[in-house]
């Protein structure tokens, strides 16, 4: 374990706080740059990480940290006098392990202790069926390979599963708990990736290239998963810390992934809006939108009306309706669940399409 701080009051209280934890201490730097040369040539089990170092501050340290793939899974403890909301969710965006605020007890640093080391065995189950599988490729037995690997498969929605509980204890403030599902998500997508990479060579060691094609493109639809979930999670993110007060977040969300061309993840994104506030005549709205933009007309025009079913007077909902079914809306009786302007959510508007 090393500690990384350039005060010396605190590299103080936190060497003797791994001794009351007999915990192995490696090393104590102030300097990022000298903590970063050192983690290059030689592991760490554990990095406690201050927000105030010489010559950088610590989110910058863990962010270069998260640069190198070396390092990008090595755990790391933030241990700081910034309890900003703000500093929590920044360091959550660069990939911390565990956040303690100063003054902590022992008790508290071992808690955070404990949890960090605990998500770098996150996947231990996964990680020994991954392994079966390979031994049994690189044994030949191919048909038996291919077994183990679609059983570790079986579930490919599990790591958008733990993303989406890690935004949902955001919007708790568990951050804790965010942290332990966004590492879970990360590491269950790494080891869909491998198992899919398996798959490919077993089927190309039974020489079939068509299962060897569609797997190795299954490996890379992967591989791209994992960079979508951490910049949407950033994204997430920022909303959180610069739009708290918006009524649903993950519509927010929507909306810019909308715009910055992620069309599924927009419509993912919509759908946990809509499990927050089913009721907004906006998110159906957008759902419309975003189906419109993917080619699914029937999609949208089901979505519009719903939105418009919860607020016949939607002026934007209604100038949509126009262009998707080609004549003005006429509200059947009895809709108009809210009957007046619409609510005041995240709205993207229709003048684009």
């Amino acid at each position: 374990m090393i500690t990384v701080t350039g005060v010396e009051d605190h590299a103080r209280r936190d060497r003797q706080c791994l001794k009351q934890l007999k915990a192995a201490l490696i090393e104590h730097f102030a300097s990022g740059s000298e903590a970063i040369d050192f983690l290059g040539a030689q592991s760490a089990d554990l990095v406690v990480l201050d927000s105030q170092l010489a010559d950088m501050d610590g989110l910058k340290f863990l962010k270069l940290m998260r640069l190198n793939m070396d390092l990008r899974d090595t755990p790391v403890i933030m241990v700081t006098q910034e309890g900003q909301k703000d500093k929590v969710l920044e360091a959550i965006a660069a990939g911390v392990d565990g956040y303690v605020l100063r003054p902590y007890t022992v008790d508290t640093f071992q808690n955070h202790m404990l949890r960090a080391l605990k998500v770098d065995r996150l996947a231990d189950i996964e990680q020994s069926q991954l392994q079966e599988g390979k031994r049994l490729l690189a044994a030949g037995k191919y048909d038996e390979a291919i077994e183990a690997f679609e059983e570790l498969v079986s579930e490919e929605n599990q790591a958008q599963k733990y993303y989406d509980m890690g935004c949902k204890y955001l919007l708790r403030q568990k951050y804790g708990q965010a942290i332990i599902a966004f590492k879970k998500a990360v590491k269950i997508n790494e080891l869909f990736a491998e198992a899919y990479k398996g798959l490919a060579e077993a089927y190309r060691g039974k020489g079939d290239l068509d299962g060897y094609k569609s797997y190795l493109q299954k490996a890379a639809e992967t591989f791209a998963q994992f960079n979508r979930l951490e910049e949407t999670k950033e994204l997430f993110i920022e909303v959180l810390k610069y739009d708290a007060d918006s009524p649903n977040p993950f519509n927010t969300l929507g909306v810019k992934l909308r715009k910055a061309g992620d069309l599924p993840g927009a419509l993912h994104a919509y759908r946990q809006a809509l499990e927050l506030t089913p009721d907004d005549e906006n998110i159906h709205f957008n759902m419309a939108k975003a189906m419109f933009f993917m080619g699914d007309p029937k999609g949208a025009q089901e979505a519009i009306l719903k939105a418009l079913w919860i607020n016949p007077n939607f002026a934007e909902g209604r100038k949509l309706h126009l262009k998707l079914f080609s004549r003005e809306f006429r509200p059947p009786k009895g809709a108009g669940m809210k009957g007046g302007a619409p609510s005041t959510g995240t709205l993207d508007s229709v003048q684009d399409i």
